[in-house]
């Protein structure tokens, strides 16, 4: 039944990995190419606000030249000259003028007789100046303009030329509208007008409507200006089919990677309990040793036997590779006793020989539930020769969440002359009193707080109070991971009597271990 749900979620994670780039780099590409088209059409619209702004900024400049140049009559000889010298002048104000009476007396385009009807202004600003929206201008009938008029002058720009853009996408809408009324000025009878309520307080939003993608502005200097800008939705399609060109490969390129690696994996933990067991029977499992250090007198003292599992392929797995698998498959008893059975061949006449000399062997949970594993232990002491203490089973702190059976277990050990350790103190679930209790022989302190001495890390102050403790208790301490002179010489100088780690000697294979202990 787990078998079978483990396959299943590995299906599950195993699809999610093929697809979920794929769907990931198309997602990314409509992203980015709605992105791009957003920024695109709001530069649009605010090229068409600049376009009307500059309008406006010539417009008020022409009709402050006419102010400072009348000389009281506004539509003498040299005021038409002035006035047709602006219009020539400027880009967007075509038509300057003298006005009276809502009529136009006098223009660029000459004298007005009678005076042309200009008609009430569509609005008037705070500072009296006029607008028309639909200005009059001779000869030109057909062509709409805006005008601006103050202090007795006119200022008349076309309409359209805010709205007149080249771009190189067909079917572009444009349009200037009245942020105070939404109501649009100029612009395409497409248009519409809802998109000039799209701002509300913000100066600039885009959105996707009716087959548009749309940009609308509102001008940050005139604020009776808005600006849209509306591109056909066909481009946000061309835009995102040429994203995916660029991102769905390199999606597809992920989802084989990830996939591969998952059935891998997937492959490799539900066929490694058999690879485990045919590795013991092909005698691939051997161990090296790490040596033990006196800090007092440098000697190598013991030695702690580590598993490892050269394949027949000559790959060499480590023991974070395939313990955990052993432990789940119910396979680490039977690694267990071949760790004992090696360790016995390779340190056996070592034991008998040297008195002084310990050798740990790391045990898991399921050993300590397998009175299995005890009668091994005592068949090699008993094999060797070794004298008690010599044989130390090094358990963690992991294993002994059943404290009740753990307790049980560890005094049989020490009751038949075995010698116990704790690992990995202060990184799991023991407390002092598991401490106290289960009479441990010996505390390992973790490489975690060796690597903290002369550090800042928070749990520099941990390792003084661990030999503290074990120091009450009567317990041996052994350092793990010490890798440098001053880890060495501040654990010598606190009392630690026994280290193991890089700075003396990585784990190596039994002559040479043999040679150095010589």
């Amino acid at each position: 039944m787990r078998r079978s749900r483990a396959l299943k979620f590995i299906i599950v994670v195993a699809f999610m990995t093929a697809i979920g780039p794929v769907l990931a780099a198309v997602y990314l590409a409509r992203e980015q190419g709605l992105a791009t088209e957003f920024e695109r059409v709001t530069s649009y619209a605010q090229s068409v606000a600049d376009r009307s702004d500059r309008a406006v900024d010539q417009m008020v400049a022409a009709i402050d030249a006419l102010v400072a140049a009348n000389n009281g009559d506004p539509c003498s000889d040299t005021m038409l000259t002035q006035m047709r010298q602006l219009g020539i002048s400027m880009e967007f104000m075509k038509v300057a003028g003298a006005v009276s009476d809502e009529r136009m007396l006098c223009s660029t385009l000459g004298s007005h007789e009678e005076g042309l009807a200009l008609g009430p202004p569509d609005s008037v600003t705070p500072n009296g100046t006029q607008l028309r929206l639909n200005a009059p201008v001779p000869f030109s009938s057909e062509t709409p303009y805006i005008s601006l008029e103050r202090d007795g002058f006119i200022a008349m720009a076309h309409r359209n030329q805010a709205v007149d853009l080249m771009v190189n996408q067909e079917g572009v809408l444009f349009a200037t509208f009245d942020p105070t009324t939404g109501n649009i000025r100029t612009g395409s009878s497409e248009v519409r007008p809802r998109w000039a309520n799209a701002v509300d307080n913000a100066t600039v939003a885009a959105f996707v409507d009716e087959g548009y993608i749309v940009g609308v502005v509102r001008s940050g200097q005139v604020n009776v200006t808005g600006a849209i800008a509306a591109v056909p939705a066909r481009y946000l399609d061309e835009r995102i089919l040429t994203f995916i060109w660029v991102l769905l490969p390199i999606g597809v390129v992920t989802a084989i990677v990830l996939t591969s690696s998952v059935i891998y994996f997937a492959r490799l933990q539900v066929s490694l309990p058999t690879q485990i067991r045919q590795g013991l029977r092909r005698n691939e499992f051997y161990l090296e040793y790490q040596p033990v250090v006196d800090l007092n007198s440098g000697n190598w003292v013991g030695a702690e036997a580590l598993v490892r599992w050269r394949r027949r392929d000559g790959r060499i797995m480590q023991p974070d590779e395939f313990i955990p698998v052993a432990e789940h498959s119910g396979l680490i008893g039977l690694l267990t006793e071949r760790v004992i059975e090696v360790a016995s061949k390779d340190m056996g006449t070592t034991l008998r020989d040297a008195p002084d000399f310990f050798l740990t062997i790391n045990l898991s949970a399921r050993d300590l539930q397998s009175g299995g594993t005890l009668e091994k232990l005592m068949v090699m002491a008993r094999d060797s020769g070794a004298r008690p203490g010599q044989i130390v089973a090094e358990l963690t702190e992991r294993m002994l969440v059943d404290a009740s059976a753990a307790k049980s277990v560890i005094k049989a050990m020490r009751e038949q002359g075995l010698r116990v350790a704790i690992d990995d103190f202060g990184t799991g679930y023991c407390s002092l009193s598991y401490l106290e209790t289960m009479q441990f022989d010996c505390l390992k302190i973790d490489r975690l707080f060796v690597e903290a001495i002369d550090t800042e890390a928070a749990t520099n102050r941990v390792v003084l109070h661990i030999i503290n403790m074990a120091r009450t208790l009567d317990m041996k301490l052994i350092a793990e991971g010490v890798e440098t002179e001053a880890q060495a010489n501040y654990l010598k100088s606190q009392g630690v009597e026994f280290a193991q780690g890089w700075l003396f000697s990585r784990a190596i294979a039994p002559d040479e271990f043999l040679k150095g202990l010589a």
